[in-house]
């Protein structure tokens, strides 16, 4: 029959063979609880930073190109309060994707490291939506390659009656593409209707300026243009970059936009291969300015 005072040396037996079997046990089963342990401890607190500071670093930001391309991204803004700086990124080539919160972590660690320092900073991500943000047709190529894309079914101004229209220059790893083909940029033509996606940003001159992320033919062009005709008149004025051409068809004229492109059938042309009498097709800018249209594009029969 135990009594308590035989049953007390028992239970330290067992309790010593428990600790003697636990120390006899694989180290690593020890240091992975451990670590477990180590990896709920609070984070560390982060030092407060001044607001001279904090404007400064965000000033670092943009200038962070090795960082950038590292983790694949592409800045759009960088700005700061006093409390935090903020900087906007994109992807690169895959704009509607946004970052997960560790390829976040992983960028402003890659920041810190780069900057120096430490300081609270909030990261987003730019993405395109699934909308376009204008639908159009591509009325004009300037000597950048940008295009001009006049809205159909958008107006503005004080009678809403001046259709919306931007520039669009498209970046080095936009997406422009028809019927799920990727294409170049000088295979998109004067014409074309188009759908188009922008970096987020537009200068608020008439037309827009902007950056293009993305572009997808809707219907290339059927090169009809948006008049023909017979020249009856040409007039030059001015020189270098104060040079105005004139080209009268049918007896109307029209001026011609410094970068109009000229062709002949399929090939490029110079405006003194316009002569009176050709048979000629114009494309035209798609606002006006007053009673004024600009050419854009003159294409001469061959």
């Amino acid at each position: 029959m135990w009594t308590k005072r035989n049953w007390v040396p028992m239970v330290q037996c067992t309790i010593l063979s428990v600790v003697l079997i636990t120390g006899c046990c694989d180290r690593k089963g020890l240091d992975q609880y451990e670590g477990a342990a180590q990896l709920q401890e609070a984070p560390k607190q982060m030092k407060s930073v001044s607001k001279e500071d904090l404007q400064k670093y965000a000033n670092q930001l943009i200038t962070l190109g090795a960082v950038f391309e590292k983790h694949q991204v592409r800045p759009q803004s960088a700005y700061s309060n006093e409390k935090e700086a903020f900087l906007e990124v994109r992807r690169v080539g895959e704009h509607a994707i946004t970052l997960s919160d560790a390829e976040k972590a992983k960028l402003k660690q890659s920041i810190y490291k780069a900057i120096g320092a430490e300081f609270p900073l909030n990261i987003s991500v730019y993405t395109i939506n699934e909308q376009s943000g204008m639908t159009g047709k591509i009325t004009a190529i300037n000597e950048k390659g940008s295009f001009l894309v006049v809205s159909s079914d958008k107006f503005i101004g004080p009678d809403n009656k001046m259709p919306d229209a931007a520039w669009y220059t498209m970046s080095d790893d936009a997406q422009i593409e028809f019927e799920g083909k990727k294409l170049q940029s000088n295979e998109v033509q004067i014409g074309d209707t188009v759908k188009v996606w922008a970096e987020g940003m537009m200068l608020t001159s008439y037309p827009g300026q902007t950056m293009g992320l993305r572009l997808e033919i809707i219907a290339h062009g059927n090169g009809a243009g948006d008049a023909s005709g017979k020249v009856t008149g040409l007039v030059t004025t001015g020189e270098g970059v104060n040079v105005e051409r004139i080209i009268e068809i049918d007896g109307v004229k029209y001026k011609l936009l410094p970068f109009a492109q000229l062709r002949k059938g399929s090939g490029p042309a110079q405006f003194s291969e316009i002569t009176v009498g050709k048979q000629v097709k114009i494309w035209f800018a798609g606002y006006d300015f007053g009673s004024e249209k600009f050419v854009t594009k003159v294409v001469v029969d061959s």
